[in-house]
C-alpha cells in the first residue's frame, strides 16, 4: 500500500463504522422518508398517532439489528420537540441486563429509573426540586415490602445506584427480587404509576414545558439471551409486552418501546394490544432501483466509493449481497476497505470480501437449510408449528432471514447464503 492512500482508506473505514446517528449528520441519508424506497414512513406514523391521540399512548418499533431503528428514534424525537413537547430517549441496556430472562417487575423498574435519569440529565429536574429521583423512590419501596435479601445484596441507605447496578448486573440478586415481587406487583405498578404521574405533573407545572410528555425506549430488540437460554428469553419477553400489555402504558406519556423482530412472529396481531397506533416495522429495502438508488446514496455520504471501486458494478455486487439491509452493506465495504492494497480495488478483493461475511453465517445445519429454501421457494415464514418459532426468531435475528415490505410483509433468504443454502439442501438430497 503507497502512502498516499492508506489515509483515505482509514478515512473511510471510520465512516464505514457502525454507529446511530443523528438526523443532523452528514451521513444519514432519509431512506424511510423516501416512499419510492421504503414504501411508509414509519416516523410520520409514529408521530401522527402521538400528536393525535391526546394524554398518553404505546406504540412499538421493530425491526433487525442495525436497520436504523435508533437513528429514526433520533428523527421522531426531534420532530416532536419541533412540535412542542418534551421527548426523553433512553437506552434500556443501561439499566437491564438483556441476556437473561425479563420480568414486569424489573422492567418497570429500570423504565422508571430511565424516565428519572433522562429528566436529571435534561436539566428540567433543577427547575422543579420537588421530582424525587426513582432510586430514591424504589429504595423506600424495597423497604416497605420487606425485601430483606436487599440488605444482604447492597446497602440501600449508602446510595440508590448500587440498587441500579445490581439489577443489571448482578443475576442472582434480579433472580431473588423477581422471586419476591411476584406477590407485590400490584403494589409496585401503583407506586411506579404513582411516581410517573407525580413527574409529569412537576413537568407541566414549569411553563418552559409543554403539556406532552414522550418517552422513547431504544434497545429492547437487543433481549436475546445466549444458546443455552434463548427460548426462555424470548418467552419471557413475549410475556412482557403479550400478557403485561397494559401495565406498558404509562400514565399521561407516549411511549415508543423497541421490540425484537420475533416478537410479532411470536404473537400473531400484536398490534391490536397497542392500538392506536400498533406496531411499525422497519424493513431492509427491496432492491428494485429505487433501492439500489437508496443504498447508493449510503455509500456517497459516507466516502469516495468511485475512487475505492473504480465503477458502478461493483457497488451494485456489494448492495446485492447486502440484501437491502444497511448494516450489512457497511460492513462489506469496511471489509474491503480492510483488504484494499491499490486503487480502485480488484474484483478479487471485492468476491474476497463477500465470502469473508458470507463464513460468519455459516455452517447451516441440514433442517435450517431445508427451511431457509422453502423460505426462499415461498417468500413466507414457512412455519412448519408453533413448537418451532424460536427457530424462526433465529433465523430473523442473525439476519439468515431478511424481512420486506412492499405493500404486505414477505420474506427471504440472506443474498450471501441463498446460494448455499440450495446447493447444500440439493447435496442433502442426494445423500439421502
Amino acid at each position: 500500500m503507497t502512502s498516499d492512500i492508506e489515509p483515505f482508506l482509514k478515512e473511510f473505514f471510520r465512516q464505514v463504522s457502525d454507529q446511530p446517528l443523528g438526523p443532523d449528520d452528514s451521513r444519514y441519508i432519509p431512506i424511510y422518508e423516501d416512499p419510492c424506497s421504503s414504501g411508509d414512513d414509519p416516523v410520520d406514523l409514529m408521530a401522527r398517532a402521538i400528536e393525535w391521540t391526546p394524554g398518553e399512548s404505546v406504540q412499538l418499533l421493530s425491526g433487525f439489528r442495525g436497520a436504523g431503528k435508533s437513528t429514526e428514534l433520533a428523527r421522531l424525537r426531534r420532530r416532536l420537540e419541533d412540535r412542542g413537547y418534551t421527548v426523553f430517549l433512553c437506552d434500556i441496556e443501561d439499566y437491564i441486563n438483556l441476556s437473561v430472562p425479563v420480568d414486569i417487575s424489573d422492567f418497570l423498574m429500570a423504565i422508571s429509573g430511565a424516565f428519572s435519569d433522562a429528566i436529571a440529565v435534561s436539566g428540567l429536574a433543577a427547575s422543579q426540586p420537588s421530582i424525587q429521583t426513582y432510586w430514591g423512590r424504589l429504595s423506600s419501596f424495597l423497604k416497605r415490602i420487606k425485601f430483606e435479601d436487599v440488605s444482604a445484596a447492597i446497602d440501600v441507605d449508602a446510595g440508590p445506584v448500587s440498587i441500579q447496578a445490581n439489577l443489571k448486573n448482578d443475576p442472582s440478586f434480579k433472580d431473588r427480587l423477581q422471586q419476591h415481587m411476584s406477590g407485590h406487583i400490584g403494589a409496585l405498578v401503583k407506586d411506579v404509576r404513582d411516581y410517573l404521574q407525580c413527574c409529569v405533573t412537576h413537568l407541566r407545572a414549569n411553563e418552559d414545558s409543554p403539556h406532552e410528555v414522550v418517552l422513547l425506549v431504544d434497545s429492547i430488540e437487543h433481549f436475546r439471551g445466549t444458546l443455552v437460554n434463548a427460548s426462555d428469553v424470548q418467552g419471557s419477553v413475549e410475556t412482557l409486552f403479550v400478557s403485561h400489555a397494559e401495565k406498558l402504558h404509562l400514565p399521561h406519556i407516549h411511549v415508543v418501546y423497541t421490540v425484537p423482530p420475533y416478537l410479532k412472529v411470536r404473537y400473531n396481531n400484536l398490534g391490536a394490544l397497542y392500538s392506536p397506533g400498533g406496531v411499525h416495522v422497519l424493513p431492509a429495502l427491496k432492491l428494485d432501483d429505487a433501492g439500489y438508488d437508496a443504498m447508493k446514496r449510503v455509500a456517497v455520504a459516507r466516502g469516495d466509493w468511485q475512487r475505492l471501486l473504480g465503477c458502478r458494478s461493483l457497488l451494485d455486487r456489494l448492495i446485492g449481497y447486502s440484501g437491502g439491509h444497511l448494516r450489512d452493506l457497511l460492513r462489506l465495504l469496511a471489509e474491503v476497505i480492510r483488504r484494499a492494497n491499490s486503487l480502485p480495488v480488484t474484483e478479487e478483493t471485492v468476491t474476497a470480501a463477500i465470502d469473508q461475511l458470507r463464513t460468519e453465517f455459516l455452517p447451516i445445519a441440514d433442517d435450517d437449510a431445508q427451511w431457509l429454501a422453502e423460505i426462499s421457494r415461498t417468500h413466507q415464514t414457512a412455519l412448519p408449528s408453533t413448537e418451532q418459532l424460536p427457530v424462526l426468531a433465529r433465523f430473523l435475528d442473525t439476519h439468515l432471514t431478511l424481512c420486506y415490505r412492499n405493500g404486505e410483509e414477505w420474506y427471504d433468504v440472506h443474498p450471501l447464503i441463498s446460494e448455499y443454502v440450495a446447493n447444500q439442501v440439493n447435496t442433502h438430497t442426494r445423500r439421502e
